[in-house]
């Protein structure tokens, strides 16, 4: 009996020892790519880990490798599931993958992990940003614009902040590519000559030296400002739109807020009408005050003198350009649609007119109704009251929204990309062309004497003869966009991507630059009693002292008169 027991228990054992042997160990899993810096610096020490899981419960050991020829020994144990972290440090800069393995104590390895790419750099700063841009006078109390850039030797991202000269700093911008431009804004309350500087940092709090100054002369308070009123704020303004006057002295303007103002003439505000789009239309009031605009909403509105919509034409494009106003009431006006519309006063449509391309040219009309108007398919077009082609005159590239300028024998004046002023015979034939420098982007103004003043993307305003001889330039600090105005002393005003409106004497010397907080691209407008008034890309109407009327000349401003009527015959003040 002893014996038996003795044999079923040797069969048990061996049964139980024999499902214990046939038990599978299972490799662990590959670990998770290991976590850590993906920048580092030479010599420098920065911990790594890893997880990993074995399928069968059991603990693990972990192994790295660093990409550099080293690796670590086994090491552990570690519960499956937890966290394996190591330390290491690389003595040569570059790129290294760094794996991970696990092993458990049957000494089966898992498949490496997927790599994490490390870039081990010297310990270097950014560079020295660059010298701040921005404007080089002001007011004081005015807010102006700068900008600064650096790069990183290592192509890491950058803070900039700006030392403002006057004890003031900024904090620090967000992170930027090295290389992208950081802008801020300052205001000096007192008047004197501040130097603006720049400094970058990196993530690593590595810090550049500050850049070389920029130095802004701030003025006190200015004695050509009568005020200024805000009518956009934000990152995004087009302010290109120019004033128009009313009867009343009432400053019509529209604004990339999508809105069309009504301004009294001490800069308070009269009312406000809202659109669907950007305004970079500019007004045109009609002899029963109903002012006219056109909108990215690509309608062209007409709004009552209280601010009430009359009504809206619909139109297959943005309406960026500015209506023009006959005798007879009509309303002419292109679309990015590639059409130039004739709408009634009533808001009914009389006709539309196609061309090859966008209409943003503003149309301008003769004296015997023909209506001038550029096309982006590079012609100017010369159309009857009732919509049929008189001619059509190519250029040599698009008009955007370069602009014709008539002058009192019909000779027609206008500009174009491919860097010309034209002008032509009202029969459609070459009189000259005036090289300049540059694209022209607006229309011409026609002086008291019969001269043409242009601007240029050369940063040049051109003064030339009526037989195209150049009677003088005036170099800009940038760009010249826009139409310039005359007033009845020949005082010429234009404004420049330098943030500068300019006052010319007639011989082309300079009388007075005005600083504001960004470029101009708004044709400034002359009031009956002098007071300049225009728009600036930092979203802001200007009215400043001038002196004289507008010029009593064949055409002395953008869209000719104070109401923006664009035709010949149009009241001037």
């Amino acid at each position: 009996m002893r014996t038996r027991a003795r044999c079923l228990f040797a069969v048990a054992a061996a049964t139980v020892i024999a499902g214990l042997s046939c038990r599978k160990n299972h490799p662990p899993d590959a670990p998770t790519v290991p976590t850590g810096p993906s920048i580092c610096f030479v010599d420098t020490t920065y911990t790594f880990s890893a997880t990993a899981i074995d399928p069968d419960g059991d603990s693990v050991a972990v192994r790295f490798d660093w990409g550099d020829s080293t690796a670590t020994e086994w090491e552990g144990w570690y519960a499956s599931g937890d966290a394996a972290a190591r330390t290491h440090s690389w003595p040569d800069t570059g790129r290294y993958d760094v794996r991970a393995w696990a092993m458990d104590k049957g000494e089966r390895s898992s498949d490496s992990s997927g790599g994490l790419t490390v870039q081990v750099v010297l310990y270097r700063p950014p560079d020295t940003p660059r010298a701040p841009t921005g404007p080089d006078l002001g007011g004081e109390d005015s807010s102006y614009t700068f900008a600064a850039f650096a790069f990183h030797p290592d192509s890491a991202s950058v803070e900039i902040r700006f030392s403002w000269g006057d004890g003031d700093t900024s904090d620090w911008s967000p992170y930027v590519a090295g290389g992208e431009s950081v802008r801020m804004s300052h205001a000096w309350s007192i008047p004197d000559t501040w130097s603006v500087a720049a400094q970058a940092k990196d993530p690593f709090n590595a810090l550049s030296p500050w850049s070389a100054p920029h130095d802004i002369i701030i003025r006190p308070t200015d004695t050509l400002s009568k005020w200024r009123l805000q009518l956009a704020a934000g990152e995004e303004i087009y302010m290109r739109s120019s004033p128009a006057i009313g009867p009343d002295g009432t400053i019509y303007v529209g604004s990339s807020d999508s809105s069309l103002y009504a301004v009294n003439p001490d800069g308070t505000l009269k009312w406000r009408n809202r659109t669907g789009g950007r305004i970079r239309s500019s007004p045109a009031v009609a002899a029963d005050g109903t002012v006219y605009v056109g909108s990215d909403d690509k309608y062209l509105y007409a709004v009552s003198p209280n601010g009430a919509l009359w009504w809206k034409c619909a139109t297959g494009g943005d309406v960026k350009s500015s209506p023009a106003i006959s005798a007879d009431g009509t309303v002419y006006f292109g679309s990015d649609d590639d059409c130039l519309y004739a709408v009634n006063p009533s808001g009914t449509l009389r006709w539309r007119y196609k061309t090859g391309d966008g209409v943003r040219s503003s149309p301008a009309v003769a004296a015997d109704g023909t209506v001038y108007v550029g096309s982006n398919d590079h012609y100017l077009y010369a159309l009857n009251p009732d919509s049929t082609l008189k001619w059509r005159f190519e250029t040599g590239s698009k008009f955007d929204y370069a602009s014709p300028a008539i002058g009192s024998d019909g000779t027609v004046y206008f500009g174009s990309g491919d860097e010309y002023v034209y002008a032509l015979n009202p029969d459609g034939t070459m009189r000259w062309g005036y090289l300049t420098g540059g694209d022209i982007m607006f229309s011409p103004a026609i002086g008291a004497d019969g001269i043409i003043y242009v601007g240029s993307m050369d940063n040049c305003l051109y003064a030339l003869n009526p037989d195209s001889t150049l009677e003088w330039q005036y170099l800009a600090g940038n760009n010249v966009r826009a139409s310039p105005a005359i007033s009845s002393h020949g005082t010429v005003f234009f404004g420049s991507d330098d943030n500068s409106l300019y006052a010319l004497n007639s011989d082309g010397t300079l009388k007075w630059q005005y600083q504001t907080g960004a470029n101009i691209e708004s044709s400034p407008t002359i009031g009956p009693d002098g007071t300049v008034y225009f728009t600036c890309y930092d979203g802001y109407l200007y009215a400043l002292k001038g002196t004289g009327k507008l010029a009593d000349s064949d055409w002395p401003k953008f869209h000719h008169d104070l109401r923006n009527s664009g035709r010949v015959d149009g009241i001037r003040y």
